[in-house]
């Protein structure tokens, strides 16, 4: 489930089952040829197994993340060379320090770091936001949700709009249905701004806002 990426004139995905393996795949498809050509398959333990999200260009280099493999089977975060077909794991999710688990979305790029959010794990077991250095490869617990006050179980990506980041989790909020929310990375506050009701809506799972 997720986005295609264009890099250097074509587009990069990734698939969440299939290939050798049956992990999932990294693929790139040229829109100009029509040509698609599985760059390399997600192996388990050393590139991750269930891609879910998209990827994210930075640095002439495409990074994402999978929702499950790795050292701990609770996903990874991986960095792409799509001009030396080289994939490498930067960091396993484990539940050491209450850290996420388990995350089904993109990342982000954010003043000169990544974002993301696990979709389980984290003080209440029930996800967190994340933020993730590449230059040091250090991984930090930003924002731990919490069911009713904060939402529980994102299923999806974050979303920059003027200097503040959005998201959506899957469950939690006063009516249990899910919740937008609003956070600040400068002071790390956090506000919910939204509970789905049934009424005008609930459950949202993987939509951009």
């Amino acid at each position: 489930i997720g986005d295609l990426t264009l890099a250097a004139g074509k587009l990069y995905g990734m698939t969440s089952t299939g290939g050798v393996n049956d992990f999932g795949v990294m693929f790139e498809w040229d829109p100009f040829t029509n040509t698609y050509t599985k760059k390399f398959d997600f192996d388990g333990a050393n590139k991750g197994r269930a891609p879910f999200g998209s990827l994210t260009l930075f640095g002439g280099k495409l990074y994402g993340m999978t929702a499950a493999g790795g050292a701990n089977d609770n996903g990874i975060i991986f960095e792409w060379n799509p001009l030396t077909n080289t994939c490498i794991k930067k960091f396993d999710f484990d539940t050491v320090n209450a850290g996420g688990i388990y995350p089904m979305g993109d990342l982000i790029s954010f003043g000169g770091k990544f974002y993301g959010m696990t979709s389980n794990g984290g003080v209440n077991a029930v996800g967190v936001i994340f933020e993730w250095d590449l230059s040091t490869n250090t991984y930090v617990n930003k924002i731990d949700f919490d069911d009713s006050n904060k939402g529980s179980y994102p299923f999806g990506s974050l979303t920059v709009c003027e200097g503040k980041i959005y998201g959506m989790t899957n469950m939690g909020g006063d009516n249990g249905l899910g919740v937008i929310f609003e956070w600040d990375t400068a002071g790390n506050s956090f506000a919910k701004k939204t509970d789905f009701n049934f009424a005008n809506g609930g459950y949202p799972y993987y939509t951009r806002l």
